[in-house]
C-alpha cells in the first residue's frame, strides 16, 4: 500500500475504504520512544499511543500513568465566587437552613444533585432537589419553579449544571430575598446573573486552569472548599457527624464526566479511574441495581458508564421525570432504587423504540433539503421527541462527522439539540446566535449544545451557522481532519495476545480526549465471514493461511447488513484485508480478544 508523508503523520493511499475515509498512521520520534519506555518500564507501542495522545514530557507521562488526585486536585479557592459560595453554604449548614438543589434534567445534573444531596446528608442536613420537567419547563430555572420554591420557605437556592445564563429568575429569587449560587460549566456570557454567587470555570473572567471540567467535577471542587471552611471553624469536633471522605463522591463525578463527554486527561482522568474503583466496589446502591438490571457481570469501564448507565440514568429526563436519576444516585433504600431502576430500563426500552423511528425521519430530511454537502447539518420534523434529540443529533454527526442540528417543531416553536466536531465550538455559536436575536434561548459547551427558536427563523439561522463555519481560516483543515481515521500503530494478527491487551489497559479509562488506541492490520487473508444477530457481520482474518502456526482473529463489523457494500465482504474470501479498529475482550469468554472494525478495504 502506497505510503504519503505528511509532517508528523503518513497518509495511507486507501482507494476502497468502506466508509470512505482518510487513513493516516501517526508517527513518533523514535528517541521519544526509547526514553519513556526506558524510563516509565512501559512497551514501545504503549510508548506510541500515549505520544500520540499529546503526552510529549515525563511530568505528563508520570501524571498520566499514575493520576493522583492530591497531585492533579486544583486549589477550588482559584475559582471565581468560590470563596463566597463556600462561606454562604457553611453558613447555611452552622443554621440548619432549608437548602433546594436546582439541577438539570441529564446525567451531569443528576450526578451533581445527587453528590451535593449526599454530602449535606452526612454533614446531617436533608436538601431537596427540584429537576425541571423537560417537555413543561425546559431546560434550566425558570420564574414559576423558583416561586414555588421560595413558598416552600427555601432559604437557599443552588443550581447545578445550569443557571449561568438564567437572569430573570435569578433576580427574582433575590429580589424575594433567597440566596441563589450557580454552580455550573456551560459558556457564559460577559453578562452574569445577579446572584451571591456564580462558581463556573468558563466565565469569561475566570483564568481557572480547568475549563474542560463536567459540572460535578465543579460540584466535587465547591464541596472541598466547603469542607476546607468548616475545618477552619472546627465544625467537624463540634458536631456528631464525622468528617465526610470526599473520595467517596468519585464514583458520581466518574459516571457525569464521562457522560457529559468531558476530555478524559488531567484532573477528569484521576477522577474517572478512581471513580470506576468506586463503582467496581458496588458503593453506590443505585448504580449496583442498575448494574445487575443491565446483566453487567464483570468490570465496569467507561464504556459501560457512558453507553450503560448514562442512557437508562437520562431516560427519566427524557420523559419528564428527571428527578428519578438522581434519588436513584442518591437513596439508601433498596425497595426505592430497585423501583426506579425499573421504571428507568423500561422507559429506555421505550427511548431506543422511539429514537430508531424518528432518526430515519431526520435523516430522510436532510436528503430532502440536499444539504448532505453542506458543511453543517439540520433536520427538523412535527412533534419529534424531546427527550431524544441530542441522541439523534450525536448519531447524525457520527455518520457524516459534521455539526448537526436536529429540531423538534410545536405550535411555530422549535427546540433544538446540537453536536459538533472538534475545531467547531457549537455552544458559543449558539450564545453568539442568541444574543444577535435569532434565538428565544440557548447555549451549551464546544461539543454540544440546546436552544429554542420560532420556526420562522430557522433558516435564517441555519445560514449564520454556515456563514460562521465558512468563514474559519482553517475550515477545510477541520472538516479534511475529520474524515481522517488516524492510526496509532500497525500489528499484525498473531500480535494480538494478551501481553498487549494488558499493555493496553494501562492507557485506560478511554473516552473523549482518550480514545481507544486504534490499530491498523494490512494484507490479512479473509478465511470466513458470516452473520451476528440481525445487522451485524464476523470476519474471521489471519495472517498467513498456509501457515499452520498463525492463527485466527474473530472482527466484528457492526451494522453491515443493511450497507451497499455488504454483499461484496461475503464474497471476499481468500482475498487480503487491511482493517483499522480498536480490540476489544470478548463479552461471553474474556479470555478471548476480538477486534472491532471502524473501517476496511478489500483487495489493494
Amino acid at each position: 500500500m502506497p505510503l504519503y508523508m505528511n509532517s508528523n503523520k503518513i497518509e495511507l493511499n486507501v482507494k476502497n475504504s468502506y466508509k470512505k475515509l482518510q487513513w493516516t498512521l501517526q508517527e513518533q520520534n523514535e528517541k521519544d520512544i526509547s526514553f519513556f519506555t526506558q524510563k516509565f518500564n512501559i512497551s514501545d507501542i504503549l510508548a506510541k499511543i500515549l505520544i500520540n495522545r499529546g503526552i510529549n514530557d515525563a511530568e505528563s507521562m508520570q501524571n498520566f500513568l499514575y493520576p493522583k488526585i492530591k497531585n492533579l486536585m486544583p486549589d477550588p479557592f482559584l475559582l471565581k465566587d468560590m470563596d463566597r459560595a463556600a462561606k454562604r453554604i457553611v453558613e447555611s449548614i452552622i443554621n440548619k437552613e432549608k437548602i433546594v438543589i436546582y439541577a438539570d434534567y441529564d446525567v451531569d445534573g443528576a450526578t451533581s444533585s445527587a453528590l451535593l444531596k449526599r454530602f449535606f446528608k452526612d454533614l446531617g442536613l436533608e436538601a431537596s432537589v427540584y429537576i425541571p420537567c423537560r417537555f413543561n419547563e425546559g431546560y434550566g430555572p425558570n420564574v414559576n419553579a423558583f416561586e414555588k420554591l421560595i413558598k416552600q420557605g427555601n432559604d437557599l437556592i443552588i443550581t447545578t449544571d445550569c443557571g449561568t445564563v438564567a437572569f430573570e429568575p435569578i433576580k427574582y429569587a433575590q429580589d424575594m430575598g433567597v440566596d441563589v449560587i450557580v454552580i455550573d460549566h456551560h459558556l457564559a456570557l460577559e453578562k452574569l446573573p445577579e446572584c451571591y454567587a456564580v462558581i463556573n470555570p468558563n466565565r469569561l473572567d475566570d483564568e481557572f486552569k480547568f475549563k474542560n471540567i463536567a459540572a460535578v467535577g465543579v460540584v466535587f471542587f465547591v464541596v472541598t472548599a466547603v469542607r476546607s471552611v468548616l475545618r477552619e471553624q472546627d465544625f467537624f469536633h463540634k458536631v456528631e457527624n464525622p468528617e465526610p471522605n470526599l473520595i467517596d463522591y468519585l464514583d458520581l463525578v466518574a459516571l457525569g464526566t464521562v457522560c457529559d463527554v468531558m476530555p478524559l486527561i488531567d484532573i477528569n482522568r484521576a477522577f474517572v479511574q478512581h471513580g470506576l474503583k468506586l463503582i467496581n466496589k458496588k458503593k453506590n446502591l443505585g448504580l449496583k441495581i442498575l448494574a445487575n438490571l443491565a446483566n453487567i457481570n464483570k468490570r465496569s469501564e467507561s464504556y459501560h458508564l457512558g453507553y450503560i448507565f448514562g442512557p437508562r440514568i437520562n431516560a427519566g429526563g427524557r420523559v419528564g421525570k428527571g428527578y428519578l436519576g438522581s434519588i436513584l444516585l442518591s437513596t439508601e433504600s433498596h425497595e426505592e432504587a430497585h423501583k426506579i431502576a425499573l421504571s428507568l430500563e423500561k422507559y429506555n426500552k421505550q427511548r431506543k423504540a422511539i429514537e430508531s423511528t424518528t432518526l430515519e425521519e431526520a435523516i430522510e430530511c436532510i436528503k430532502l433539503k440536499n444539504i448532505e454537502n453542506n458543511s453543517i447539518l439540520l433536520a427538523y420534523g412535527k412533534n419529534w421527541h424531546l427527550g431524544i434529540l441530542g441522541i439523534l443529533a450525536s448519531k447524525i454527526k457520527e455518520k457524516y462527522q459534521k455539526p448537526t442540528l436536529v429540531i423538534s417543531l410545536n405550535d411555530g416553536i422549535g427546540k433544538g439539540s446540537a453536536r459538533s466536531i472538534k475545531g467547531i465550538d457549537i455552544g458559543m455559536n449558539i450564545s453568539i446566535a442568541k444574543e444577535e436575536g435569532l434565538l428565544i434561548e440557548g447555549g451549551g459547551h464546544e461539543m454540544a449544545g440546546g436552544f429554542s427558536i420560532e420556526e420562522d427563523k430557522i433558516e435564517m439561522f441555519y445560514s449564520f451557522l454556515l456563514s460562521r463555519v465558512l468563514g474559519k481560516d482553517n475550515h477545510k483543515t477541520i472538516f479534511k481532519q475529520a474524515k481522517e481515521l488516524k492510526v496509532d500503530a500497525l500489528i499484525s494478527v498473531d500480535s494480538v495476545n494478551n501481553n498487549l491487551f494488558d499493555d493496553l489497559k494501562i492507557a485506560e479509562p478511554f473516552g473523549q480526549g482518550n480514545e481507544r488506541p486504534r490499530f491498523m492490520i494490512s494484507n490479512a487473508i479473509i478465511c470466513k465471514v458470516c452473520k451476528m444477530s440481525v445487522n451485524h457481520l464476523i470476519i474471521i482474518i489471519k495472517d498467513n493461511i498456509y501457515n499452520k502456526s498463525s492463527k485466527n482473529l474473530k472482527c466484528i463489523l457492526f451494522n453491515a447488513i443493511n450497507n451497499d457494500k455488504c454483499s461484496s465482504i461475503f464474497k471476499s474470501i481468500g482475498k487480503k484485508i487491511n482493517l483499522i479498529g480498536y480490540l476489544q475482550v470478548n463479552y461471553f469468554n474474556e479470555n478471548m480478544i476480538d477486534f472491532i472494525i471502524e473501517d476496511l478495504s478489500i483487495g489493494e
